[in-house]
């Protein structure tokens, strides 16, 4: 059974006694802000609020940028500094362990801090956040059971929500990793992940999970309506080269051209806008020279997260893109988006999460042929000639439940359970 916590029953059945002495967790992790980790950083900087102080370990990556530095300072954060080379031995279980993949020499850097943390502080209880590999959950495990404490492990990346499977050695790697995630995961006092698909496939192994969905920090965000813009603008946000993930632009491109060949559209007065990686900007000016799209597509640099905001905020249509196939993705740029309040064109349809809540929202629409993205865009094009702005209509009150501060609240939820009777 899916077990997704309601934030109406969280109040209901949750206060913080504000009185009380704060408990303490410690975050395990692989990155945390200044680099990306907007689902702990987030985390952190509602922890107080809630009743509960925090301290984290990350692994202190050198090629992330630093689009969350302002996320960081809500709790200490031990940053472990590596060499980053590895043994031959290491090489080539990396190869086929996923675990394996993180060297050595991190692993032990890690316990040692951990070792040092439990000398000094009284932590109350461990949480473990993945993102693509299983580091660090064998240390949290390890570390729970050497003090005696409950662990609970966050999923975000879990190996069966990608459409596109690699290669045999890639395959058998994914193999061995499920089986290893699945045994350590067996030994967690509760485990969380970003979405209802993931604990449908989670609980296939036996294994009881809960949704704690990413979220928008309501900070940062006003819904914008009636908006005039000079040009129609379709905007992305963030990467789309990982073949893996199989998100592809060309859907779009294929669809804005035949609507130019009708005449149904001018790019004259049209943008489509990009603000991404080298990777996927070079993706996107390739494509563009195979579509009748050249003169209108830009192609920018990301910008911090602090930013994100006002560039939503200057478009008519907002594009979401998810492979064919995926499974459970629920990526901070989609609450984002729904934040914002300007019209989503996803592409494609997970016919699942991201589909419902778009329709529940009234946010948009998750494509499923190209003629869904045709119909869309001639639509609010349409609109966008007729008023010099687009709406979206989105409901705010159903769209504010995914918020970063609501997280916060159900995370505390768990630690609290947890505490109270051993398991959540």
């Amino acid at each position: 059974m899916v077990r997704c916590l309601n934030y109406e029953n969280s109040i209901k059945n949750f206060e913080v006694d504000q009185v009380a002495i704060k408990k303490t967790v410690l975050i395990l992790t692989g990155i945390f802000p200044p680099q990306f980790a907007p689902r702990m950083g987030y985390l952190s900087k509602y922890l107080g609020d809630n009743g509960w102080k925090g301290i984290a370990i990350s692994h202190a990556t050198t090629h992330a940028e630093n689009t969350f530095d302002f996320l960081a300072g809500y709790i200490p954060c031990k940053k472990i500094y590596v060499s980053g080379k590895k043994s031959l031995i290491e090489k080539i279980l990396s190869r086929f362990f996923s675990d394996a993949t993180v060297s050595w020499e991190l692993n032990k850097k890690m316990k040692d801090h951990i070792t040092e943390i439990f000398s000094k502080e009284q932590i109350d209880i461990i949480l473990c956040s993945t993102t693509r590999s299983l580091f660090p959950l064998n240390i949290a495990y390890k570390t729970a059971k050497s003090y005696g404490i409950p662990w609970i492990a966050d999923l975000r990346d879990i190996y069966e929500q990608n459409p596109i499977k690699g290669s045999l050695q890639r395959t058998i790697k994914e193999k061995i990793g499920t089986l290893i995630r699945n045994y350590i995961l067996r030994n967690a006092n509760a485990i969380t992940t970003v979405s209802k698909t993931h604990v449908k496939i989670l609980n296939r192994y036996g294994l009881k999970a809960y949704c704690i969905y990413n979220g928008a920090d309501r900070d940062m965000f006003i819904a914008s309506k009636y908006h005039n813009l000079d040009k129609f603008r379709i905007v992305y946000t963030g990467t789309f080269a990982r073949r893996k993930s199989g998100r592809d632009i060309s859907p779009l491109f294929s669809a804005l051209q035949q609507l130019h060949d009708n005449n149904d559209i001018d790019f004259n007065n049209c943008r489509i806008q990009f603000y991404s990686d080298a990777k996927s900007q070079k993706i996107a000016h390739d494509l563009k020279n195979s579509f009748c799209v050249p003169d209108c597509v830009d192609c920018f640099d990301l910008v911090p997260a602090t930013e994100v905001p006002n560039v939503l905020y200057e478009s008519s249509i907002l594009l979401l893109l998810l492979g064919k196939g995926s499974a459970g993705v629920m990526t901070t740029k989609f609450f984002e988006y729904l934040a914002a309040g300007r019209p989503i064109l996803c592409i494609w349809s997970d016919r699942g999460e991201v589909e419902e809540i778009i329709n529940n929202s009234c946010a948009g629409v998750a494509a499923k042929t190209e003629n869904d993205i045709k119909a869309f865009v001639k639509l609010k094009y349409e609109e966008w000639l007729k008023t010099g702005y687009t709406n979206a209509d989105t409901d705010q009150n159903y769209a504010g439940e995914f918020s970063r501060e609501h997280n916060a609240k159900q995370f505390v939820e768990v630690f609290e359970n947890v505490l109270k009777h051993g398991d959540s």
